[in-house]
């Protein structure tokens, strides 16, 4: 190698003709330059590593939703359903006044059974059975003291009640009535008149109302349970009376039957106007 390269140094003629070292060298380079990969330029990279705009999908149409199906409309009701789903409802179609006034005893009940829970008696069947003792143990005079409350109570009841009859229309109490004959069947409270005249007793309440009045006393108790056994006592013993010692009581109701008579003939006449009832 460095034997051809002296050579050619040898052989120099002019600055025109180009030594055998030169040549070689450029050539030398030139060969090289041609060996190297070309080294890309910032644009040609950025052409090269631009990423590509992605493709937009084409949007598929969703399918139309179905569209809902109508409602069946809501069938009005008749006025006979309307009238039917009234007269079945436990809902009451009027506020009416409490059904009665407490009696002397309720009265005193109230009263006992209020001190005893501040006391700390809470049982109801504990207070009962104390209020009835307790009941007993008054005398007369302090008995009349609480009759006297109960029919103060009884004359404010009896107000409120012709007051609030008078102020209400009386077709709703007819239907309230027929509700309840529905609803509580034998049991129902009917609303009444308060106006009219009581209905006469028969000779059995005329009897039981003696016989509770004379055995009361004797068994001392207001208590409901000795009550309704003290009611029984009654029936079973109206059952063995003879028609003589029914006798009083069957003239009795012949009296109840004409008291109520007439005042249902005064009643009648002082509550209707050609022929049409005012109450």
């Amino acid at each position: 190698m460095f034997r051809v390269i002296g050579s050619f140094s040898a052989l120099r003629v002019s600055s025109r003709v180009l030594t055998p070292s030169r040549a070689f060298s450029t050539t030398g380079a030139s060969l090289v330059a041609a060996a190297k990969p070309k080294r890309k330029t910032d644009a040609a990279v950025k052409k090269t590593t631009k990423a590509k705009a992605p493709v937009k999908a084409k949007k598929v149409k969703a399918a139309p939703k179905p569209k809902p199906k109508p409602k069946p409309k809501k069938k009005t009701p008749t006025k006979k359903e309307q009238l039917d789903a009234m007269l079945s409802s436990k809902r009451a179609l009027l506020k009416a006044p409490k059904s009665r006034a407490p009696g002397a005893y309720a009265v005193f009940l109230g009263e006992f059974s209020k001190v005893k829970r501040q006391q700390g008696m809470t049982t109801v069947a504990e207070i009962a059975r104390a209020c009835s003792a307790s009941w007993n143990q008054l005398g007369e005079s302090e008995k009349h003291q609480y009759q006297t409350k109960a029919d103060k109570l009884s004359a404010e009841y009896e107000e409120t009640l012709r007051k609030w009859w008078n102020t209400t229309d009386h077709n709703l109490v007819a239907l309230e009535n027929r509700r309840r004959k529905r609803v509580d069947g034998d049991k129902a409270r009917l609303l009444k008149d308060p106006f009219a005249p009581k209905r006469p007793m028969t000779s059995y309440v005329l009897f039981v109302k003696d016989f509770v009045t004379q055995n009361k006393g004797a068994a001392g108790t207001n208590d409901i349970t000795e009550m309704s056994s003290l009611m029984k006592s009654a029936a079973s013993k109206w059952k063995t009376l003879s028609s003589a010692e029914k006798a009083p009581y069957a003239k009795g109701a012949e009296v109840e039957k004409s008291r109520y008579k007439q005042d249902q003939e005064k009643y009648l006449k002082s509550h209707t106007v050609g022929g049409t009832r005012l109450h």
